[in-house]
């Protein structure tokens, strides 16, 4: 994993994040890319205005939930999948 340490971003800079740990960084102005590979990690960092931008398999992944959200039935079953505590692994 490569490790990003102390470093702002700002002026919209575009921000890969997949297997990046993000160490004391400040994400004043960004845009996080991530692509489904290995989840990132921000250790003690300050992310204000910042947008995602997903591609391949994270992008087929959001826009899965986002016609599930659509359909009915489907907002409760993603408000009990996103549950604080619940987490889901392998």
């Amino acid at each position: 994993m490569a490790e990003v340490r102390s470093q702002t971003f700002t002026d919209q800079a575009a921000v890969e994040t997949d297997g990046a740990v993000f160490v004391d960084c400040n994400f004043q102005s960004a845009v996080l890319h991530y692509g489904g590979g290995e989840h990132p990690t921000f250790q003690n960092c300050t992310i204000g205005e910042v947008g995602w931008y997903f591609t391949g398999a994270a992008l087929r992944t959001v826009q899965l939930l986002q016609q599930m959200n659509s359909s009915e039935g489907g907002n409760k079953f993603l408000a009990e999948l996103f549950a604080p505590g619940n987490y889901i692994g392998e």
